[in-house]
């Protein structure tokens, strides 16, 4: 083979190694970012542990906010949460994905037709939030 030839190939090969770095690095959520989010996750664990059902009703409405953003932040869009809960199938396991779609339909439920939320219920809902989010920003 002529050398030529080969430096030619070798180039391509490190060039392509070259594209494939940064494309693996473009995926990565910055750490600040990240950061932030569980910032916020964490000021809403204190309201969903109020008394109040309308602090526990506006935790559940930042919460799906929260993973709304997360959600963004991981596909680069602006997306609402359901729709790229659509497209996040792949992320979650079968009975996350589930939970998560019934949080969001409650989340739903709240603002739509007023509903309220027990203590309980909140802070169940509010775990699987958190592992949703979690989950999004591995």
């Amino acid at each position: 083979m002529d050398n030529q030839v080969l430096i030619t190939i070798i180039i391509l090969i490190l060039i392509s190694v070259l594209f494939f770095f940064a494309y693996i690095n473009s995926k990565r959520i910055p750490v600040r970012k990240k950061e932030r989010i569980f910032e916020k996750l964490e000021e809403i664990s204190m309201q969903v542990k109020s008394s109040e059902v309308f602090a526990r009703r506006d935790a559940i409405i930042k919460l799906d906010n929260l993973l709304g953003k997360a959600f963004n932040i991981r596909y680069g869009n602006d997306n609402s949460c359901g729709d790229n809960l659509k497209l996040a199938k792949k992320l979650f396991d079968k009975n996350l994905y589930q939970k998560l779609w019934d949080v969001h339909k409650i989340r739903n439920e709240i603002v739509h037709k007023d509903r309220d939320i027990s203590s309980s219920e909140t802070e169940e809902l509010y775990h699987i939030y958190k592992l949703g989010i979690k989950r999004v920003l591995k």
